[in-house]
């Protein structure tokens, strides 16, 4: 490689010497003036070949700065690999990573143009995530963001899969005056006094169910349960219990206890008196709690805590049983006046005579009668 100071042949050179320096001009022209500094002397649009770098450069038009053309021995080279990396317009394959960097919050768009429609995506620093700007580029129709939130202005649908909600998260339908959250759950009451898989509605708060359905058909809202067939045993038997009702009428059946209903001012308030089926004797019994009861037994006998059964009362014109045995009170034998006071009831009477038939004196006799 030939390097020169300078292109220009000094004046009145000597002919041998101006031979060397033609010939030393042209080599170095040929080889592109190379070598390990720069020229001294620099004209616009001239060649350096700068083997300190093992670069071809360029000197600029305005002759103020050197251009990096590519390696010395291939200055294409560059060229070649940076092309090599590019995809062409039509129908290659990118392998590697594709950024599109922007230092605002809105990145550069991905345009996907079908004739006239135009969409494109886009990330938003703000969200953070991604969204998808519609054609006419006033609208931003869907984004995701880095949390996994979807927000889509027109909706969801699947015309043939399932939308699903993992985790036991809620369905949220909104609204400008709230909201309605719908979600399963692992501890929806059962009917069986457990908790199991189930659904329900929750306020718009979140604060609280509204309406819980269990997995077995069993359903119940604030303020009210009701289980169609609630039961102990899964055979759907008399062990259970249960309340189904139908036109006109009301069945209830309670396994350990007997069916039974209660009556009270508040609902905070234990039962003030209990209609009651016991099982055990067949007996309906009226309870006022903490004190007395009535009860109809299977046989039409009628119990009262204040008198006892009806069956051990007297009838009307029954025979009253003597509670005491027969008192006299006596004798009479003269003007005398004699008081036989309540609870005693005369029984008869005796007299004692002289043998002639003339009553010597005379005693009352008395009993006392009670309801045994």
């Amino acid at each position: 490689m030939t390097q020169v100071a300078s292109y220009q042949v000094p004046a009145h050179p000597s002919g041998l010497d101006m031979r060397t320096q033609l010939n030393a001009i042209v080599l170095a022209l040929v080889g592109d003036n190379s070598g390990p500094t720069a020229p001294t002397v620099t004209y616009p649009g001239m060649m350096w070949g700068d083997t300190t770098a093992n670069r071809l450069k360029r000197r600029t038009n305005a002759n103020d700065a050197w251009v990096d053309l590519g390696p010395i021995d291939n200055f294409l080279a560059d060229v070649t690999t940076s092309v090599n990396n590019k995809v062409n317009r039509s129908g290659d394959t990118m392998t590697g990573a594709l950024t599109l960097s922007n230092t605002g919050t809105i990145s550069y768009q991905l345009y996907m143009k079908a004739g006239s429609y135009n969409p494109h995506i886009r990330s938003n620093s703000a969200l953070p995530g991604f969204e998808w700007v519609n054609s006419a580029n006033n609208a931003v129709p869907m984004s995701l963001s880095d949390s996994g939130g979807l927000v889509t202005a027109g909706g969801i649908s699947s015309t043939n899969g399932t939308i699903q909600v993992n985790n036991y998260n809620q369905f949220v339908v909104a609204g400008a005056a709230g909201n309605a959250r719908l979600r399963a759950d692992a501890g929806i009451p059962n009917g069986y006094g457990a908790g199991a898989i189930g659904c329900g509605f929750i306020n718009s708060a979140g604060s609280a169910w509204n309406i819980q359905i269990s997995d077995n058909g069993n359903y119940g809202w604030r303020g009210f349960s009701y289980n169609d067939i609630s039961r102990v045993a899964n055979n759907g038997d008399a062990n259970g219990y249960r309340t189904v009702f139908g036109g006109g009428w009301l069945k209830q059946n309670e396994y350990n206890y007997g069916a039974y209903h209660d009556l009270m001012r508040a609902a905070s308030e234990d039962y003030a008196w209990r209609i009651h089926f016991n099982f055990t004797n067949g007996y309906l019994e009226f309870l006022r709690n903490g004190s007395g009861n009535v009860q109809f037994s299977p046989d039409g006998n009628l119990y009262c805590s204040a008198f006892g059964w009806i069956s051990n009362k007297a009838n009307a014109g029954s025979r009253v049983q003597w509670d005491s045995g027969v008192n006299e009170w006596g004798p009479i034998n003269g003007p005398t006046t004699l008081d036989m006071g309540a609870p005693w009831v005369m029984e008869g009477w005796r007299t004692n005579s002289n043998g002639n038939w003339v009553s010597g004196a005379q005693w009352i006799r008395g009993v006392v009668l009670r309801n045994q």
